[in-house]
C-alpha cells in the first residue's frame, strides 16, 4: 500500500491492523485462537497449525488442535493452545 494512502487511511481513525496486510490473533484462555487476516492453511496436524499471512507464517501449537472454522479470511481454532509464533 502506497504510503500516502496508508497515513490517510490512519489519520482517518482506522487501526494499523485495518490499513496492513497483519494478522491479529484473538485468544479466548487457552482453548481457542482466532487468527483474522491468514491467507491459507501451511501445516495441519493436532500439534501444529501453520498458517500463512500476508507477513509472514504463524504457527499455533499445542495439543488436540483443530482448525474448527475457516473463512476467506479468518480461521477458529481450538483444542489446548501452548504457543502461538510468528516469523517470515
Amino acid at each position: 500500500m502506497k504510503k500516502k494512502t496508508r497515513l490517510l487511511m490512519l489519520h482517518a481513525g482506522l487501526p494499523e491492523d485495518a490499513v496492513s496486510d497483519c494478522a491479529r490473533v484473538t485468544m479466548t484462555g487457552r482453548s481457542a485462537a482466532l487468527v483474522e487476516g491468514q491467507h491459507g492453511v501451511v501445516e495441519l496436524t493436532a500439534q501444529r497449525i501453520r498458517l500463512k499471512t500476508g507477513r509472514g507464517i504463524l504457527t499455533v501449537e499445542g495439543k488436540e488442535l483443530r482448525l474448527r472454522e475457516m473463512s476467506v479470511d479468518a480461521a477458529l481454532i481450538d483444542g489446548e493452545v501452548i504457543t502461538v509464533t510468528y516469523g517470515a
